[in-house]
């Protein structure tokens, strides 16, 4: 090879690899009149010309060779380069690829080339149009050429595939997160038009109750004993309400739906009277578009995070916020409370993240479930600082 450097600064370059560039040093390099870069088909079972040099136009999308026919093909099936002086292929495509007129015949040069485990991926032919044959010299300077072509290609082919798969993969979250979240909306619009409202009414009767059995409860022992019962019944229902109301506010939120995740997080800080939060933000703007099935699990963790230091870190005050950082949207929640050991948690079982600590290890889950980095710091009486960064 004349410039080895040309062909590392092809096999280096970011992106797909430029074949039509492979062709042309294939061509150069050998003083050759031309060269073909045959590609196997995803089936395995068909070569395509990739790129031809000088370019064939249409007619590099009319060729089509099966792998074990031809002399391309038999390569490709068998893995072993052929060299030939007097070679005259039949197919037309072909022929117009390779400027052979009637009766001319080609000296060719066909090599494998190969990826990981030795499969072929290409086949690299190169012709001259005088009866030259290329010294076996050239043949193991080719091979070489041609294996290093492969590996790159192969290479690209699987970082194809682990993409699609990663899309897929992105895909089939999405999908669930947004069937859990409707499910979700599902069950509070049922606990709104049903068990609330049969609460609500409850409420109503044992008020006019309440209030029929006071005007008659003088003097009457039965009456007045109803009475405080009724009362208790009244207290009772109108805790049913308050819990039933929270808990459709937990299973869903209309302003994140409504007005994004910004909104929600801000209007999730003031709802908490248990607690005293902060809410610190960056611009709606500044932070961009957040994908809804990720704002929803942010939001969810957000709401994780609170109801663990309402329940169990004993906070009285604490800070949500989210930011921009570069390309990451980061959500931070901070508290006041008791804190823990993180590295002992770490530690209490390999089965979870987080061990019995449910909330933690669902906030660890919902992460790694969207592609998002967690940093828990903590320290015992001093608080607990949780930070999530989700690329976008």
């Amino acid at each position: 090879m004349t410039d080895p450097s040309a062909l590392h600064d092809l096999l280096v370059a970011p992106g797909e690899l430029d074949l039509a560039a492979v062709s042309r040093l294939l061509t150069t390099d050998f003083e050759a009149d031309g060269s073909l870069v045959f590609v196997v088909d995803p089936t395995g079972r068909e070569l395509q010309v990739g790129a031809a040099d000088p370019p064939g136009g249409v007619v590099e999308h009319a060729l089509r060779i099966p792998v074990g026919y031809g002399v391309a093909g038999l390569v490709a099936l068998n893995g072993y380069a052929v060299t030939m002086v007097d070679d005259s292929p039949r197919n037309n495509a072909h022929r117009q690829l390779l400027r052979l007129c009637a009766d001319q015949t080609v000296a060719r040069m066909c090599l494998p080339a190969r990826g990981l485990a030795s499969a072929i991926v290409a086949v690299l032919s190169v012709h001259r149009h005088r009866p030259v044959a290329f010294t076996e010299a050239e043949l193991r300077t080719a091979q070489l050429f041609a294996d290093l072509v492969g590996l790159r290609l192969h290479a690209q082919e699987l970082l194809g595939a682990a993409e699609e798969h990663r899309s897929q993969r992105g895909r089939l979250i999405a999908q669930a997160i947004s069937a859990q979240e409707a499910e979700r909306r599902r069950i509070a619009d049922d606990l709104h038009d049903g068990v609330t409202q049969a609460v609500a009414s409850l409420a109503f009767h044992l008020s006019a109750a309440d209030v029929g059995l006071a005007a008659i409860s003088a003097g009457h022992p039965a009456a007045a004993e109803a009475l405080v019962d009724i009362q208790s019944a009244r207290r009772l229902a109108g805790l049913a309400y308050d819990e039933t109301r929270a808990a459709i506010s937990g299973l869903h939120s209309l302003i994140l739906d409504d007005l994004g995740l910004v909104a929600a997080l801000e209007s999730l800080a003031q709802s908490v009277p248990q607690l005293d939060i902060e809410f610190r933000r960056d611009p709606a703007d500044r932070i961009g578009e957040v994908p809804d099935h990720c704002a929803a699990v942010l939001y969810r963790i957000a709401q994780e995070a609170i109801n663990n230091a309402v329940k169990h870190a004993e906070s009285r005050s604490a800070v949500l916020s989210i930011r921009r950082v570069g390309d990451s949207v980061v959500v931070g929640f901070t508290d006041d409370g008791i804190g823990f050991n993180v590295a002992a948690v770490h530690a209490q079982t390999a089965s979870t993240a987080f061990g019995e600590h449910l909330g933690l290890s669902s906030i660890a889950e919902r992460c790694a479930l969207i592609g998002a980095t967690l940093r828990i710091d903590s320290v015992e009486g001093r608080g607990t600082a949780l930070i999530v960064e989700l690329p976008l």
